[in-house]
């Protein structure tokens, strides 16, 4: 029980560590606040939710106590509330008619991710448009100040047209990779809780993957919302697709997988697919459009 505790406590102690790094620009920047879910990702996928629970509110705790509340409110809002909820979702088992243990399925999980990033991003979004300036506003203020330390002498009739198309994406650019980032550590945090023969669940097959339909249903409600609103429902609308689109590139590399699978070089060729999205980037575009088309095609099926 003390190693219990003791582990939990240790997995909020280093997650609050990696965020205060990251917030003084170290190691990184802030690109290492993007991994302070993953200690407690490992706590909880190891013993549990509320294990996990714990290493949350240690963190919590500890960032009220050294950053102070806003600091505290962000990495609550950010990290804490969502990787509980995730943890709560993915430790969920039932014994199925066969006598097996059925989890909770990972198409489930990365849906539920992508909720609570809708549902952050709906929240900000409100509160900006009941403040002086709307979100549209802020962000385009934003990037143009970001636009202009970065690049102080570009011409303007450059610099408005670059403004332009960044403030229109980046919320939804944002959520998307916070989303694709809270995958990518409950996968890394899995990934060794299995080497070492700690997880309590065992790994979920990313071809097997389903997601529910109401989440497509959902996805084609905000890009109706972009393509027919205007003003703030449409930029609002046109940022929210792209926060509930990012889940299906994990579904395009479940083609991709279930493509390479009884292929006699599959490694080779999932090397190489892996090194060239992410030397180039670009494809994930394409990778995501996969995805989409799988709801209906059913691609994974055929090559079964």
């Amino acid at each position: 029980m003390a190693q219990y505790w003791l582990l939990a406590i240790v997995g909020g102690v280093v997650s609050t560590v990696i965020y205060v790094l990251a917030g003084h620009g170290a190691f990184g920047g802030m690109l290492l606040a993007y991994f302070a879910p993953l200690p407690v990702f490992a706590v909880g996928l190891g013993l549990g939710a509320a294990a996990g629970t714990i290493s949350s509110l240690v963190a919590a705790v500890i960032m009220l106590t050294v950053g102070g509340v806003v600091a505290a409110s962000v990495y609550v809002l950010m990290n804490a509330i969502p990787v509980i909820i995730l943890l709560r979702q993915a430790m969920l088992s039932r014994t199925n008619e066969q006598g097996d243990q059925d989890w909770y399925p990972s198409g489930h999980l990365i849906v539920a991710a992508s909720t609570i990033a809708a549902v952050i991003f709906t929240i900000g979004a409100f509160w900006f448009e009941t403040a002086s300036t709307g979100l549209e506003d802020t962000v385009r203020t934003f990037v143009a100040n970001l636009v202009q330390q970065m690049a102080p002498n570009i011409p303007d009739d450059q610099m408005e047209p670059m403004v332009q198309m960044v403030s229109q994406i980046l919320p939804g650019f944002i959520g998307a990779s916070w989303l694709i980032m809270i995958v990518i550590n409950g996968t890394l945090a899995q990934s060794a809780l299995v080497r070492f023969g700690k997880n309590l669940r065992p790994s979920p097959s990313l071809i097997s993957m389903e997601f529910p339909q109401w989440f497509l249903i959902l996805t084609a409600i905000a890009a109706a919302m972009a393509a027919i609103l205007p003003a703030a429902l449409g930029f609002f609308g046109q940022n929210l697709m792209i926060i509930l689109i990012a889940p299906f590139f994990f579904m395009g590399l479940a083609v991709v997988h279930a493509v390479c699978r009884k292929r006699p070089s599959s490694t080779v060729l999932l090397v190489t697919f892996y090194a060239f999205l992410t030397i180039f980037g670009w494809p994930a575009i394409f990778v995501v459009l996969l995805g989409l088309i799988e709801q209906w095609a059913g691609f994974r099926r055929r090559f079964a």
